[in-house]
């Protein structure tokens, strides 16, 4: 027997039984003395009206009585002679009559008293164990109504035992998920809040140039202008709300990193795609140095996405004909890249906060949101890798991104 709910009980009804057996003994015991005090009784009041009225029998009885064979025949032919073969008629005999009277009270009381007793122990635990599935159910409708706080546990073996703990680690994953439901919520209002706020200035430059551009005495020159800024806007409203959406992915959990092995020196091509004419413009240069059969096993669209954000952060911030610089080499640990501008770098203040959402430093480009570099440490921590940045005022900044190996 393995459940310990069984063995308490049997344990219980062996307990029983033997308090019965031992109230039995003690009964029958009692029951015995009381007999042989009966009989002495009345033994002694037969030799006592004998000896009398024959005092002379004295010695001769009690010698007799002490040495006495037992003759049934001879007894019972002798009580015949004398009519006391039937002694329910004898008033002589009624301490015998009142001792069976008494032995048939005794027994039906202590029948009586037993069963009551033996009733009564185990109405006593049939009724614990009823308190505890009570308690369950006690426990399970303040869980209903959202208190989490209690604890169930039982350090017992048992199937109730066993029941309470696992409704006790249930209760666990129903806090954890509602905390967690609770958790979505607060993103998803801090997303939309997030959303209202960035889209509140580019909807009201393009209010702005909607009533301008309903005057009937506008220029056609200026109200091509008027129409390009609109389509930037436009643009613009599209990129935030895009990502923001990707990021609101990341944070509820959605994305599923679909990893493949990439080569790094053509996910850095393409992440520099975007880049080219800007960085001609700006007359930047661009430095590339690393094995090219290096491999990292990523999702390469996420990584791509990490990457040309840290990029677009490096050439906002670098000065014309500055130049930007792109390392990556691997160990039996990681692979690393390391991104690194000419800029005016950041300073020791703000470089705690630059992977903050929405956080923009002092240097930041009017067109900053302050989501890019949110968005590629998530994306990068998400993939067993790590991030981090070192900067030097008017020296420039460094972004070093390690992707672990699997076998670490």
């Amino acid at each position: 027997m393995h459940n310990k709910e069984v063995k308490r009980i049997v344990l219980v009804q062996i307990s029983i039984l033997v308090i019965f057996i031992v109230l039995n003994i003690i009964f029958n015991l009692a029951i015995h003395n009381y007999y042989k005090q009966t009989l002495v009784r009345n033994n002694s009041y037969v030799i006592a009206s004998i000896i009398d009225k024959h005092p002379e029998l004295e010695e001769e009885i009690i010698s007799s009585l002490i040495e006495f064979q037992n003759d049934n025949i001879k007894s019972k032919e002798l009580l015949e002679k004398y009519g006391l073969d039937d002694i329910d008629n004898l008033e002589y005999f009624n301490n015998i009559q009142n001792m069976r009277k008494k032995i048939n009270t005794y027994s039906f009381s202590f029948f009586i008293s037993s069963f009551l007793i033996i009733n009564v122990i185990y109405i006593i635990f049939i009724k614990r164990q009823y308190k505890r599935i009570n308690d369950i159910h006690k426990y399970l409708n303040k869980v209903l109504n959202g208190d989490y706080s209690l604890d169930i546990r039982e350090y017992d073996e048992g199937d109730i035992s066993n029941l309470k703990n696992d409704i006790y680690k249930m209760t666990v994953l129903l806090k954890e998920q509602n905390e967690l439901s609770l958790k979505d919520k607060k993103n998803l209002e801090i997303l939309l809040s997030d959303i209202s706020h960035q889209i509140k200035t580019p909807l009201t430059s393009m209010n702005v140039i909607n009533d301008l551009l309903s005057e009937d005495n506008i220029d056609s020159k200026v109200k091509q202008q008027f129409l390009m800024k609109n389509k930037e806007q436009l643009k613009r409203i599209e990129w935030l709300v895009s990502t923001l959406l990707k990021i609101s992915r990341l944070d509820s959990g959605m994305v599923t990193f679909k990893k493949e092995k990439v080569l790094v020196d053509s996910l850095i091509d393409n992440a520099l795609e975007p880049f080219q004419i800007p960085m001609e413009l700006k007359g930047q240069t661009i430095n590339i140095k690393g094995d090219s059969n290096i491999e990292i096993e990523v999702d390469y669209h996420w990584t791509l996405e990490a990457i040309v954000n840290i990029l677009k952060n490096a050439h906002e911030h670098t000065p014309d004909n500055g130049e930007i610089t792109i390392k990556y080499d691997t160990n039996p640990i990681f692979t690393r890249i390391m991104i690194s501008d000419t800029g005016e770098g950041i300073s020791k203040q703000e470089i705690k906060h630059i992977f903050e959402r929405f956080y923009k430093g002092k240097n930041s480009s009017k067109d900053s949101v302050g989501i890019g570099l949110n968005m590629s440490k998530k994306i990068i921590d998400m993939q067993n890798g790590d991030i981090f940045v070192s900067s030097k005022q008017n020296k420039g900044t460094t972004f070093e991104i390690k992707f672990y190996k699997k076998n670490i």
